[in-house]
């Protein structure tokens, strides 16, 4: 984007934007925060009166210029706030947004935090879910979610990760396996990704079909015996990245099996999940021996 291109609209949705963000980042912290304050981390005492008597404040400022330079009247923002005619007139007296730093950085920076913490929203579907909604902003193309994380740029939690949990069990050129995202799946999950960008079987060459059944074959045994699971879950639908994946999902102990499974699979810690990497691991060694 081109700061030039920047206009006064914009610069208000940025600003009340990042208000939004800090605020909401803000939240997020207080919710796990100690209720004392400990020697490096303010308790939820101190966070609860830093949201009371700064963020919210800044965050109604930021609206109030919002609403007035896209064309709101003194009544609209008195209602927001439940403020009268005069109240609003001093909480937005000063029009233009004051947005610290670079536009376009800043910018680029809500992009990037939005899909860092996007789950399923349809918003995540999209490269800029920010920015493009500004009118600096040029068209983009779409591209693929599993080639944008292995260039290293910013995807949403459930693409899972470019140094998975326990490290990769497998990276051979052709295919990497690693544990899935851990918001999403249990402990245990493993995702194979293809190195290549296609879609799914009518598009592999004939080392990828030669090969992508005796791979599943290799993990689905020593991970039955890492995980002590009755059932592993093989599936695959290229639904949420247009680029060729398969699920190994370990169903362990008491719940759904199936379809409600797969529906509602369940959660786990990075720790969870690196020490299942590391049974996994373990176990595959051990057959890899005896063969």
């Amino acid at each position: 984007m081109d700061i030039t291109n920047f206009t006064e609209s914009d610069l208000a949705r940025l600003e009340v934007s990042l208000r939004l963000r800090d605020l909401s980042e803000a939240c997020r912290q207080a919710v796990a925060a100690e209720e004392t304050a400990g020697p490096d981390e303010p308790g939820l005492q101190a966070r609860l009166r830093l949201l009371w008597e700064s963020q919210v404040p800044q965050l109604q400022d930021a609206i109030a210029r919002h609403v007035r330079i896209r064309g709101g009247s003194w009544s609209d923002i008195a209602a927001l706030g439940a403020l009268d005619e005069q109240e609003a007139r001093e909480r937005a007296a000063n029009p233009e947004a004051p947005v610290a730093g670079d536009p376009v950085a800043e910018a680029a920076a809500l992009d990037d935090w939005y899909m860092r913490h996007a789950q399923l929203e349809p918003l995540a579907q999209f490269r800029d879910p920010f920015s493009r909604l500004l009118s600096a902003h040029p068209a983009q193309e779409h591209e693929c979610l599993i080639c944008v994380k292995y260039r290293g740029g910013t995807l949403p939690a459930y693409g899972g990760y470019t140094s998975p949990p326990g490290g990769y069990l497998l990276d051979d050129g052709c295919w990497r396996v690693g544990h899935g995202p851990t918001p999403y799946w249990p402990a245990g999950t493993l995702l194979i990704e293809s190195h290549r960008h296609f879609l799914d079987h009518a598009e592999m060459t004939p080392h990828e079909a030669a090969t992508i059944g005796p791979l599943i074959q290799r993990f689905v045994g020593p991970l039955k015996e890492a995980m002590d699971a009755p059932r592993v879950h093989v599936f695959s639908c290229m639904e949420g990245a247009e680029h060729f994946h398969t699920w190994l999902v370990p169903r362990v102990g008491k719940v759904n099996s199936g379809r409600a499974f797969i529906a509602a699979p369940g959660h786990c810690s990075i720790r969870e999940a690196e020490d299942a990497i590391a049974r996994v691991r373990a176990a595959l060694a051990r057959a890899e021996a005896v063969r």
